[in-house]
C-alpha cells in the first residue's frame, strides 16, 4: 500500500484527509515569538485574531524530525510513501522531506515537489491517491505527476500587496501592481513561484475575470478565500452558472499563507483539461 504524505498547505480538511488515509504534516508560524502549528483548513482555530494589529509574524517550514516521524510510522505499517509538498520555491519543505526521505535510507519514500500550495497542491494529491486506487505503483505514479501538474492552474487575488511583498516569495511581480483605487491584481502561481497576470477594477470584475480561466471540461475546482466568505460564495455560484457539473471545493486558507497573502485573499485551482 501507498501512502501520501503532504503539509498543511494543502488545506485538506480533517474528515477528508481522515477519509483518503492522507497524512499531514504541519507548516510551522510565530506570533510575536510564540510558536503555533498549522493544522487542518478546519482545524486552526479563530487564528484571525492573532494575525490582526502590529505583531510580528514568520513561518518555518516542518523540521526534518516531522517528516521522518510520519516517514518511519508508514513503514513501520509495510506501506510505501509518496511525499507530495508545496512548493519548494515557496518553502523549505520538499528540501527537509528529501533529506528525511534519504536520513530512513529506504527506497520506499520518493519526494514529489508539487510546485503548488493551496488548491494546486491539494488537486495534484487528489489525483496522486486516485493513481493509488486504481493500482499504480510508485514508479508510474511518478511518471505520470509531472504531466498533470503541468496542467494545474492558480490564479488568485488578495487585497493587500505589502505582505506579499514582506514575504519575499515573489517571482516576476510588478512591483507597480498596487491594491489602491479598487484595483485588484490578478495573480499566478507558475513554476513553483508567483508572478502577476492583470489586474481589474473591483470585485465583480475580478470574480468574472478567475472564472472565466476555467475551462468548460473542467471536473473540479478548489476555491481558496480568507476574510471574505462572500466573495468565495459569490464566486462559487457564477461558476455553477458557468459549468453546472463541475465540482467546487471551497477551502479556508489557513494561518501560514494568510500570513503570506494577508486577511484578505480569494483564488481559484483547477486542472486544466
Amino acid at each position: 500500500m501507498i501512502t501520501i504524505v503532504t503539509d498543511s498547505s494543502s488545506y485538506f480538511k480533517k474528515s477528508e484527509a481522515q477519509e483518503l488515509g492522507i497524512k499531514l504534516v504541519p507548516i510551522n508560524y510565530s506570533v510575536d515569538g510564540q510558536n503555533f502549528s498549522e493544522s487542518y483548513s478546519d482545524q486552526n482555530g479563530d487564528f484571525e485574531k492573532l494575525l490582526k494589529g502590529n505583531s510580528v509574524y514568520t513561518t518555518s517550514h516542518p523540521n526534518i524530525a516531522a517528516f521522518l516521524s510520519a516517514f518511519e510510522e508508514e513503514l513501520h505499517r509495510g506501506n510505501e510513501i509518496l511525499c507530495i509538498t508545496i512548493s519548494s520555491r515557496l518553502s523549505g519543505a520538499f528540501g527537509t522531506a528529501h533529506m528525511a526521505a534519504k536520513q530512513t535510507e529506504n527506497a520506499k519514500i520518493a519526494v514529489f515537489d508539487s510546485r503548488f500550495t493551496a488548491g494546486g497542491l491539494y488537486l495534484l494529491v487528489k489525483e496522486a491517491k486516485k493513481m493509488i486506487d486504481n493500482g499504480a505503483n510508485l514508479d508510474e505514479i511518478l511518471d505520470k505527476l509531472p504531466e498533470i501538474r503541468e496542467k494545474i492552474i492558480i490564479a488568485f487575488s488578495v487585497s493587500d500587496m505589502t505582505p506579499l511583498r514582506n514575504s519575499g516569495r515573489m517571482g516576476f511581480v510588478r512591483m507597480s501592481v498596487s491594491t489602491f483605487l479598487n484595483i485588484k491584481p490578478i495573480l499566478l502561481c507558475k513554476d513553483g513561484s508567483i508572478v502577476s497576470d492583470t489586474v481589474v477594477h473591483g470585485n465583480t470584475a475580478l470574480i468574472k475575470k478567475l472564472s472565466e480561466r476555467i475551462n468548460q471540461n473542467t471536473q473540479e475546482v478548489v476555491i481558496n478565500y480568507i476574510g471574505d466568505t462572500q466573495m468565495a460564495t459569490n464566486l462559487y455560484h457564477v461558476i455553477k452558472e458557468m459549468i453546472p457539473n463541475v465540482q467546487i471545493t471551497l477551502q479556508k486558507i489557513g494561518p501560514v499563507l494568510g500570513i503570506h497573502l494577508g486577511l484578505k485573499a480569494i483564488a481559484v485551482s483547477f486542472i486544466d483539461e
